[in-house]
């Protein structure tokens, strides 16, 4: 092998290391994020790092609602707005993950 070789396969291996390093770190880092975020933080985190558009704000989230027998005609224009956006997002993101 060559002394150009053996250098380049040194430098490769210099690399490597560092990124094993950087991820090593950055998976203690999502563990942290893991288990101090709640269920509803970690979807929205995945959704976004895999470029998914967000899920619509949590206030929609049933599991948050206080139900009520009364409407508020104020509170359903935002709603449908909001879901609006949302679907509008999702589409765009589909958009461009076609080739």
């Amino acid at each position: 092998m060559t002394s150009p070789d053996k250098l380049r396969i040194a430098e490769l291996e210099s690399r490597v290391g560092s990124l094993e390093k950087a991820l090593e770190k950055r998976s203690r880092e999502l563990r942290l994020i893991q288990k101090h975020a709640c269920s509803t933080d970690l979807v929205l985190i995945h959704r976004v790092s895999c470029g998914l558009p967000p899920l619509p704000q949590y206030a929609y989230e049933l599991s948050r609602w206080n139900e009520s027998p009364e409407l508020n005609s104020a509170e359903v224009e935002k709603a449908l707005t909001d879901l609006w956006s949302y679907i509008d997002l999702a589409e765009r993101a589909d958009e461009v993950e076609e080739p």
